[in-house]
């Protein structure tokens, strides 16, 4: 039986970040060094981890985020170029040729687009809350909904990565896996959607528009379902996100007109989905830019970091900003200005990812012996918080299991982390309880994505894309309560499944 006292203790990081929020409304910055500071003091002085483990467990956390930061960084300079040149007003004005109504434009954003990106393995933040903003919705509605928009089909995305993981770590099929993955993600999706019109401009839309919102929910849902049936998991988000963008302009009935300039303004985007779809679904160019031409950096022995610049995304969108600025003739003072921009919004949001990621991994490490030589079980807080629940919540604990998947992404800012860190007790959690160890790992991994909404380290990414620097205390006051109800809510669900 896990010790009560350090189950309870287990948790104060998270109370310590909700309490920083939904109280204080205090900036990811100030959170991420005040979660830091507490989490690296409670780890040595509260469940015996050494200094000197803790702080190289931090220090492969702050170099595990770099393409994290270089993605950051990108993406503020591509959209400070569009904000500049008009390019994302006139994007959002053509999306608006196909659909009636600035709610349907929101939506198409939101939904169809930030699936459709996150699908492909795309970032969605950089480039969905930019295009919000342009489209009139406020600086931390829009850094919201670029989280929003994704979260609830989260687990079926990034090119399948997240359920390949949760299959290596699990042993357990990854067809299986992706089924149900995907009936739990129809819910999730569905109350995401419903979140959706909270962060919209007022007024609330009437009866007719939350149906809109919760139809497009149910179409993501639903095609992403019949992706994995039918198709594969690594294109089941893409296909969702790109089914839902259809069927909105077919029902807008005003159609696309791809004359006059709109291909320049697109230039940009084309090459940044072109080269990252080539680079997931052409086998000889992923097993080249993943595989061959990776590096492997060791800070800690138990955690290698592979650095794969090739394969990801920061340096198409440093690309497609050489492009945009090349496209649109933005040279000497304007580029220093745009640059000069980018560097100012950029530090503190990728001062604040680096802190949460050595967060994370001091969270993730402790327990260890001096040079990671064993490790502690009672002093690791992931195993006390895991086993603690499943002692403390007897035949409940199916309810609670997406909610764990929620704190794992609330604590490190991965989804991914949240299943190494918890995945491998619900295979032994099923064992002792009888039920579909499948299900339960699936219901963790809904939950994660669930937790992007309410993670300080996602909402960073988002704030300084849309003018919203220095307000994530006050959006993590509303996505916090939302997160939690949201994981309970597929609990319910998994609970009844099984």
């Amino acid at each position: 039986m896990v010790d009560l006292g350090a189950f309870f203790l287990s948790w104060t990081p998270v109370v310590l970040l909700t309490v920083l929020a939904v109280v204080f409304r205090r900036p990811a910055l100030e959170m991420s060094i005040y979660g830091t500071l507490f989490t690296l003091g409670l780890v040595v002085w509260g469940f015996g981890t050494p200094w000197s483990v803790a702080l190289m467990a931090g220090l492969d956390g702050v170099l595990t985020t770099l393409p994290l930061l270089l993605v950051i960084f990108a993406g503020i300079l591509l959209s400070n170029l569009l904000f500049a040149t008009g390019t994302l007003r006139r994007i959002v004005d053509w999306f608006m040729g196909g659909l009636r109504t600035a709610y349907a434009r929101s939506l198409l954003i939101t939904l169809g687009v930030g699936n459709f990106l996150e699908g492909a393995g795309v970032i969605a933040e950089p480039v969905v809350a930019p295009m919000l903003a342009a489209a009139g919705v406020g600086p931390a509605g829009s850094a919201a909904l670029s989280i929003v928009g994704y979260s609830g089909l989260m687990t079926l995305e990034m090119a399948g990565i997240i359920l390949t993981v949760l299959s290596l770590v699990t042993g357990l099929p990854l067809g299986e896996l992706g089924v149900a993955s995907a009936w739990l993600s129809i819910p999730a999706t569905l109350a995401m959607a419903a979140c959706v019109p909270i962060f919209l401009p007022r007024p609330w839309p009437g009866l007719k528009g939350w149906l809109g919102v919760m139809t497009c929910g149910m179409v993501l849902g639903l095609a992403a379902l019949a992706a994995v049936s039918w198709l594969a998991v690594s294109v089941s988000g893409m296909v969702a996100g790109l089914a839902l963008i259809l069927v909105m302009i077919l029902a807008g009935g005003g159609g696309l007109s791809f004359r006059g300039g709109i291909w320049r303004d697109l230039a940009p985007f084309a090459l940044l989905l072109a080269a990252l779809l080539l680079l997931n679904l052409v086998p000889p160019l992923k097993e080249l830019t993943f595989h061959r031409l990776s590096l492997q950096v060791k800070v800690i022995p138990v955690h290698t970091i592979t650095f794969r610049p090739l394969f990801s995304a920061y340096l198409y969108l440093f690309a497609a900003f050489a492009l945009a600025a090349w496209l649109f003739g933005v040279r000497g003072e304007q580029l220093r200005e745009v640059l000069a921009s980018g560097l100012s919004k950029g530090w503190r949001a990728s001062l604040a990812m680096a802190l949460f990621g050595g967060m994370g991994q001091i969270i993730a490490y402790s327990g260890y012996g001096p040079g990671f030589a064993e490790l502690n079980h009672p002093g690791n807080l992931p195993w006390v918080m895991a086993h603690g629940l499943a002692a403390y919540a007897g035949g409940a604990y199916p309810v609670f299991v997406p909610l764990l998947g929620w704190v794992g992404t609330f604590l490190t800012g991965y989804g991914v982390a949240s299943l190494m860190l918890f995945a491998q007790l619900q295979v032994d959690a099923a064992h002792l309880m009888g039920v579909s160890a499948v299900w339960l790992a699936s219901g963790l991994a809904v939950g994660a994505s669930l937790g992007s909404i309410s993670s300080p380290f996602k909402i960073a990414i988002a704030t300084p894309m849309c003018g919203a620097l220095g307000q994530e205390g006050a959006i993590l006051r509303l996505t916090i309560p939302l997160g939690v109800a949201a994981s309970l809510l597929i609990g319910v669900v998994l609970w009844a499944a099984l």
